[in-house]
């Protein structure tokens, strides 16, 4: 495939994404198999895609905090959490072997195509943030 279609096909997968992310989430289901497709090894797509969510992480919490809506240091404790996280599991992925890899991306987006389509409606019950104590405990290990 020629570099300037297959660059334009990844700018367009990305908006598209970004949108399906903004919208409700899972944009990865996209993009992921169509780096993978485009030739990166799978590790490598993964964690490829994985600073564009990094970057929309940000850039969405600066537009909430810019409309006055933050949880501080509630999104900080997430932060460091999922820091954590992120670096266990990128070196976990990076010695996976190929096969092995390809397999745990397949059933893990299986799963997430199944939260996706099968979680329940969001109701208009108004709670009450959780912020601290086992909420607190729950989303931390949650995002890590």
């Amino acid at each position: 495939m020629n570099d300037i279609i297959q660059y334009g096909f990844l700018i367009i997968v990305g908006i598209l994404a970004g949108v399906i992310n903004t919208l409700a989430g899972g944009g990865s289901l996209l993009t992921l198999p169509v780096l993978i497709f485009l030739g990166l090894p799978p590790n490598v797509a993964n964690a490829t895609n994985r600073i564009g969510i990094a970057f929309q992480a940000l850039i969405g919490t600066a537009g909430y905090r810019s409309k006055g809506v933050s949880n501080f240091p509630f999104n900080i404790y997430l932060g460091i959490s999922a820091l954590i996280g992120s670096l266990i599991g990128a070196q976990i992925a990076v010695d996976i072997k190929g096969e092995t890899f390809n397999k745990l991306l397949a059933i893990i987006m299986l799963v997430v195509v199944a939260v996706i389509v099968f979680k329940p409606k969001a109701s208009s019950l108004q709670l009450p943030e959780r912020l601290t104590g086992k909420y607190l405990f729950y989303a931390i290990i949650g995002y890590f």
